[in-house]
């Protein structure tokens, strides 16, 4: 009998899953109340918020992961601890506005306009940011864009929230995310990065963060963050890795 059941085994083995290393994220289903993953996204502004409560604070997983896309610089934040240097932006007045925030029933789970407002400078910079969560309502990914056409992961003219098929976000590519803890799987992570130029670079970035992050906030000083709308394309990025 047994020999009848180990090729049964194999294959639920090989495609459950529960069990392959690079699960992902859109495996995970919401475990809390729409409100839930709204407030969490909120709280999170607030952390860049100059004038917003210090006590207000998403629940960031241990190892979690913030992706900026081009103009900014790709890997802003790579674990819990990382993520509370945030509050240094008190050092430069900053509003969070016209703060909109939803719920979505599949990952990423809450995804949101905001604008930041420059207090010195005036600058209004608009941002499309979205937020993956693990089974405990802990943010496991962050990804954001510039808000303007040809910057952003969808054609918002036709898909306002990125919810359609031709979406290009990192956050459902990355292996781990779709476990119970949404932690990242780096032996998958380095499997896929062959094949992958986006996986590649999120690689290249998390062995050496602090010495890439210096490299981008450098040419950012040096080039600006100002960008103009261009027609939408996919891949949009790739040209700025």
């Amino acid at each position: 009998m047994l020999h009848r059941v180990i090729p049964y085994l194999l294959i639920v083995l090989a495609f459950c899953p529960q069990v392959k290393g690079h699960m992902n994220s859109t495996l995970l289903t919401p475990q809390f109340e729409e409100s839930y993953y709204i407030t969490q996204a909120l709280k999170y502004f607030d952390t860049l918020d100059t004038y917003a409560s210090r006590k207000s604070k998403p629940h960031y997983a241990k190892k979690v992961i913030r992706w900026e896309w081009y103009p900014w610089l790709y890997l802003t934040g790579y674990k819990d601890h990382w993520m509370t240097l945030d509050r240094l932006l008190i050092l430069y007045p900053t509003k969070v506005i016209n703060r909109d925030c939803r719920f979505f029933p599949v990952q990423p789970f809450a995804r949101c306009r905001v604008a930041f407002h420059y207090l010195k400078s005036g600058e209004k910079i608009p941002i499309y940011e979205e937020f993956t969560f693990n089974d405990q309502g802990q943010m496991t990914f962050i990804e954001a864009w510039t808000d303007i056409r040809g910057y952003l992961p969808m054609d918002e003219r036709v898909d306002p929230w990125a919810q359609g098929e031709n979406v290009y976000r990192l956050s459902t590519k990355v292996p781990g995310l779709g476990s119970w803890n949404g932690r990242l799987d780096k032996k998958e992570l380095k499997r896929h990065a062959k094949r992958d130029k986006d996986l590649k670079n999120l690689r290249k970035r998390l062995r050496f963060p602090a010495i890439h992050w210096t490299y981008e906030a450098i040419r950012l000083l040096l080039k600006g963050h100002k960008v103009v709308p261009r027609r939408p394309q996919a891949p949009p990025f790739n040209r700025h890795h």
